[in-house]
C-alpha cells in the first residue's frame, strides 16, 4: 500500500507531534486588585484628585506668617538664597523652632522654613533674598548686620 501525503501536511503533522511533546504555557496572572476609592469616605469629602495643593500651601503660609506676628523675631515672606549652612534641623516644625535654632548656632545669619514641609534650614552669609517664593518664611538672626549695597548693587 502507497500512502500519498503532501509536504503541507507531513510539517503539519510534524508540527503537532511536537506541540503535543512541550509543556502548556503557565496559566494568566492573576487580575490585580480594585484602586481604593477616591473619596474619604465622608459625605461631601472631596475626591484624592480633587485636593488643591497650592490652597493648602497658601493656608499654611498665612497660618505660619500669623503666628510669627507677636513672636518678636524677624520674619518675612520668601527664602534666603545661597549661604548654605545646615538643613533639615532635626526636630524643628515651626517657623518659630526654626529661628530659635538658628539663633543657637553661632554660624546661622539667616533661616528657612518651609510652610508645607515644615522643614527648617539656617544659612550663613546669604547673598539675596526671594520674596516670591510662596512656601517659605524665612528670617534674620539677631546678630546678623545688613550690609549697605555698594554702587554696583544698586
Amino acid at each position: 500500500m502507497v500512502y500519498r501525503f503532501s509536504v503541507a501536511a507531513l510539517i503539519g503533522l510534524a508540527s503537532l507531534a511536537s506541540a503535543q511533546d512541550s509543556p502548556a504555557p503557565p496559566p494568566a496572572p492573576p487580575a490585580p486588585p480594585p484602586l481604593p476609592p477616591a473619596t474619604a469616605g465622608a459625605p461631601g469629602a472631596k475626591a484624592v484628585d480633587d485636593f488643591d495643593h497650592d490652597a493648602h500651601m497658601h493656608a499654611s503660609r498665612e497660618r505660619h506668617l500669623k503666628s510669627m506676628e507677636t513672636s518678636g523675631v524677624h520674619y518675612q515672606r520668601g527664602v534666603w538664597s545661597y549661604g548654605d549652612y545646615k538643613h533639615n534641623i532635626d526636630g524643628v516644625t515651626t517657623p518659630h523652632g526654626c529661628a530659635a535654632a538658628c539663633e543657637a548656632d553661632e554660624g546661622c545669619l539667616h533661616w528657612n522654613f518651609n510652610v508645607v514641609h515644615h522643614t527648617c534650614s539656617l544659612k550663613g552669609d546669604a547673598s539675596g533674598h526671594d520674596d516670591g517664593v510662596p512656601d517659605w518664611i524665612s528670617g534674620n538672626a539677631k546678630r546678623y548686620v545688613s550690609r549697605p549695597k555698594s554702587s554696583t548693587e544698586l
